[in-house]
């Protein structure tokens, strides 16, 4: 987490990730993960592959998190998302939003809830899960707007993550606008960038954060933009 989102005139929306289990410890395995974040309209798609790699029969509790900071939520009902809907085989499947206690997040500041679900595992069986969410960016005291997506919930299925895919495409932006990345991608292909990971337990620095101007600031001719936007800068159209 960055600095600037803990200062009080941080308009921080909300921000999520990966799914992970609800319970202790799970035969549930995440084969792999296919990520893929639109800005400035905050839309993502990720698509999921999962195995229950026991002999018998298992229902898994899947928590998909939500963070907001200089946000409140009144009652377990009330989201900064726009929209969340997710689908398991290609079905549509109902989801329960859960508030937390999270000691991560300071409860003068913002919330903490879980998108939950159960999913029915047979023995040995592989299913998919698709979830598709709208966010509202966030925007800080650099200024700038920026969305995050957590990568590293995902370390707590079982073993390590097969593959995993995360890609953010910037071509919504207006052109000629710079935005930036916290980490250089490993392919970029126009405004669209990407990143591949195989076989590994994910961390914080395999969180994603792109961050770009506030529409409504008059930026000085010599601002530094990698220390505004963070130190991969591109700009749209470009």
């Amino acid at each position: 987490m960055v600095a600037a989102l803990a200062m009080n005139d941080t308009a921080f929306s909300a921000r999520s990730g990966n799914p992970k289990p609800m319970e202790g410890d799970t035969p549930v395995e995440m084969l792999s993960a296919d990520i893929r974040v639109k800005v400035p309209s905050c839309e993502v798609t990720v698509t999921y592959s999962f195995r229950n790699s026991s002999g018998k029969k298992v229902t898994a509790t899947m928590g998909f998190p939500e963070e907001g900071y200089d946000a409140f939520l009144d009652s377990q009902n009330k989201t900064w998302f726009k929209s969340f809907k997710s689908w398991v085989d290609g079905k549509p499947t109902n989801v329960l939003v859960q508030k937390v206690n999270d000691d991560s997040v300071d409860p003068d500041m913002g919330y903490s809830v879980w998108w939950v679900k159960r999913i029915d595992f047979a023995a040995g069986q592989t299913r998919t899960v698709k979830n598709v969410f709208v966010s509202r960016p966030g925007g800080d005291a650099m200024p700038r707007e920026f969305f995050e997506y957590i990568v590293h919930t995902a370390r707590t299925w079982k073993g390590p993550i097969g593959k995993l895919r995360l890609e953010v495409d910037a071509s919504g932006l207006k052109k000629g606008t710079r935005y930036g990345l916290m980490a250089k991608p490993l392919k970029s292909s126009g405004d669209v960038h990407a990143w591949y990971w195989e076989k590994f337990e994910p961390t914080e620095a395999n969180n994603l954060m792109v961050a770009w101007p506030r529409g409504d600031f008059d930026y000085p001719a010599e601002t530094d933009w990698k220390t505004v936007l963070g130190p991969a800068v591109f700009t749209a159209g470009g």
